[in-house]
């Protein structure tokens, strides 16, 4: 268990992989943008690690040797290092591609730290001390938990089967630190998983601060329209329609009862409001005591009239402090059919001209925007 830090919640262990795919989901641009940056300094750290070895080996531990299997890799990794410091110097790459370098680059530190453990054959030299470094890069180039947790098992697997066929003289040390790596990433993984869970809830709630309403707890204004705008732009061919709302009078509440019974007016319209719109339309508050529903499809109009109808009779079911004053709603409405198609701001013009008429002509009524 990890504690969250900011609300006490603990996160499960059997959690972490559903939370990770989601996290990856959520912000996959940057999860892309930290895995680009994250294979070249592991590479140039990888690199460093490979000379250091090359030149510390033969002056501290000169009866290990160093066998030609180090230079070769030395090799290898200055081309694939210039060819990773090349490829990604600046510029997001796609999100496959880097996926699949990742991938690859871990592969081939996996069949490293299997050559390294297994030669020279000549002394017994396990060159363990690779795994905890090789196990490592599953957190940072495997997105999800379970991944991760599979490629550490499937490292350990081979460096245990590979030293038993070749190297069986030590194969307690090679089991062990193997096993004691996986042990070590697991919980590794798991932490910095726990933590991007975490961040992304904290990103999340912080983001529904920007697009929520402070006072009626829906959609602000921004927010309302522009993902209203952008299901418009991707659903052309579709039906939809864009609802008005605007509270009757609601001048008269505040001056009868006082701002405070005011905003819990707005407050129960917006509630009547949500519920009517469903899950899958999008509802919010426009400003003031103007509110908007945009419903994102609809067979006939019975659908948006049934909406607006639940809307007009249960705004006349707030209860007031008396009798001086009664809540009701006004609703004006575009709706538009396959074949037609405005910009946002044209619908939200046209359900505003049908708004300005219900209130010109007896209020608490629903009026839908026709051209004629």
């Amino acid at each position: 268990m990890v504690k969250n830090q900011d609300n006490a919640e603990r996160i499960s262990f059997f959690d972490i992989d559903k939370l990770s795919k989601k996290y990856m989901k959520d912000n996959e641009a940057e999860v892309t943008s930290n895995n680009q940056r994250m294979l070249k300094t592991i590479s140039v750290i990888y690199f460093v690690v490979i000379i250091c070895y090359n030149i510390i080996v033969p002056i501290f531990f000169n009866e290990w040797g160093v066998s030609y299997i180090y230079q070769i890799a030395l090799i290898v990794h200055i081309v694939i290092l210039a060819l990773v410091l090349l490829r990604y110097r600046k510029g997001l790459r796609s999100k496959r591609e880097v996926q699949i370098v990742c991938a690859a680059f871990q592969l081939y530190v996996m069949a490293f730290l299997v050559i390294v453990s297994l030669v020279p054959f000549d002394n017994g030299q396990p060159a363990v001390y690779f795994a905890p470094i090789a196990m490592g890069f599953a957190v940072v180039f495997i997105y999800s938990f379970k991944t991760a947790v599979v490629l550490g098992i499937v490292e350990c697997a081979s460096l245990i089967i590979t030293t038993m066929i070749f190297k069986s003289d030590v194969l307690f040390i090679n089991g062990f630190s193997t096993i004691l790596s996986l042990v070590i990433v697991i919980y590794v993984v798991y932490v910095v998983y726990a933590n991007r869970a975490r961040e992304s809830k904290h990103r999340k709630k912080l983001r529904k601060m920007g697009q929520t309403d402070k006072l009626t707890n829906i959609y602000n204004r921004a927010a309302t329209e522009m993902m209203s705008q952008e299901y418009i732009q991707e659903n052309r061919d579709t039906k939809y329609a864009l609802m008005i709302i605007d509270i009757d009078e609601f001048k008269s509440v505040n001056d009868t009862y006082g701002h405070q019974t005011g905003d819990k007016v707005i407050q129960s319209v917006a509630k009547i409001i949500e519920e009517a719109a469903g899950t899958r339309n999008i509802a919010g508050r426009m400003g003031g005591d103007e509110f908007m529903i945009f419903i994102k499809g609809w067979n006939t109009e019975d659908d948006i009239k049934e909406i607006a109808a639940q809307i007009l009779r249960n705004a006349q079911k707030i209860e007031m402090p008396d009798d001086r004053v009664s809540v009701s709603c006004s609703i004006g409405v575009c709706a538009l059919k396959e074949d037609e198609w405005m910009e946002y701001d044209d619908m939200f013009s046209c359900a505003d001209k049908a708004l300005y008429y219900i209130k010109e002509n007896g209020k608490n009524c629903c009026a839908f925007y026709s051209k004629e």
